[in-house]
Order: C-alpha cells, then sequence, then structure tokens
C-alpha cells in the first residue's frame, strides 16, 4: 500500500530509509464507496489524498448544469488545490464514482514537514508545478483545440477512460453535448476501421 505511494514520490524526489519511514506512520489509509463525497463545494480542503485505487470526478455548477472540472484515477494525488493551497473554500465538490482506497495527509502535517526538512518542501513544489501544469494545458485545450481533438487527446492519455467513467461526465469534461461525444465515438472507430487500427 505505501510502496506505491513512495514509488510514485521517488519519481519526483528520491526519499532516504528515514523520511519512508516518517512517511508511512504519517499518511491515513481510507476507503471509500462509491458515491461518496470526498469534499463538498464550499469546504476547505484539509487533505492531500494519493488514490491507490478506483476514480473520482470533480464537480461544478453552472446555471444549475453540472460539470466535470476533472478525474482522479490510480496514482493521482487529488484535492482542491485551490482550496488547499490559499485556505479558502473549494469551488468545486470531488465526488467517488467507483470504490476507492487512499492514503490521505492533512495539510496541518504536511506543513510540519516542510517546516522540518527541506526535501518536503521540494516534494510538494515538485507535485504543485506538476498539477498546475496539467491544469494550464487543459484550459489551453479548451480553448484552442476542437472537441475531436480534445477527444483524441484523452484517448491518448488515458486509453481506458471509457471504461471508467459515463459518457455524460466526460462529455461534461469535453465541453461538448453526451450527442457529441457519440458522434465522435462513431467517427473515430470508423476512422480506425478504415485503417485497420484496434480500438
Amino acid at each position: 500500500m505505501y510502496q506505491t505511494l513512495l514509488n510514485t514520490l521517488n519519481q519526483y524526489v528520491i526519499l532516504n530509509p528515514a523520511h519512508q519511514e516518517e512517511l508511512s506512520k504519517l499518511v491515513k489509509p481510507q476507503e471509500l464507496p462509491k458515491d461518496s463525497i470526498l469534499l463538498k463545494c464550499g469546504e476547505v480542503s484539509n487533505n492531500l489524498h494519493f488514490l491507490l485505487q478506483g476514480s473520482v470526478r470533480a464537480i461544478y455548477y453552472n446555471d444549475s448544469k453540472e460539470i466535470t472540472s476533472w478525474f482522479g484515477f490510480e496514482g493521482d494525488f487529488i484535492n482542491s488545490f485551490y482550496s488547499f493551497v490559499s485556505r479558502k473554500p473549494s469551488p468545486e465538490s470531488i465526488v467517488v464514482i467507483s470504490d476507492c482506497k487512499l492514503l490521505s495527509i492533512s495539510y496541518q502535517t504536511l506543513q510540519s514537514l516542510y517546516e522540518k526538512d527541506l526535501v518536503w518542501n521540494k516534494l510538494g513544489r515538485l507535485i504543485i508545478e506538476k498539477y498546475y501544469a496539467e491544469y494550464r494545458e487543459r484550459i489551453l485545450s479548451l480553448q484552442s483545440m476542437s472537441a475531436a481533438e480534445r477527444y483524441d487527446q484523452i484517448l491518448q492519455e488515458r486509453p481506458d477512460i471509457l471504461e471508467k467513467v459515463k459518457l455524460g461526465h466526460l462529455a461534461s469534461y469535453l465541453g461538448i453535448t453526451q450527442e457529441t461525444l457519440s458522434r465522435l465515438r462513431a467517427t473515430r472507430e470508423n476512422r480506425q476501421r478504415i485503417y485497420n487500427k484496434p480500438q
């Protein structure tokens, strides 16, 4: 359980055995069933979660319409990063879309680690930088790419996403209707058949 987290963190900073042992004592295992609310809109995000198993999605409302702003899958760090960093209420809710296993650490505990050792500061900075870059890429894709290009991109990044999320949620994430997504799927499948490529 903890080794999966450590393997991910070692992609950013190599932690020595003492750091690894310290962290394993501070993170808390958590299991949540499908449809649980990990974070409610308007709450302050007080925990950083590492997703060991399962999937989540973040949602907000625009004129009473539910919008999916991002998905989280195995190996992802999960929270409302805006709320977690700013200590302000989250503009989105985080909903569990399949049974999940997580490892969690509180904001206060993380701050104590930052003050204790520079390695934790570096690790936290690198993780935040990664997720900020992904956020910017997401905004740019919505502004500059066509719906078909956005659909192709997410299939390249997450080939199994259609097995993990509902079509309506994916359509919302892509900024299109479910009908448009169905047309894009059909067009792509036809194109793949023509070129004899596996789906």
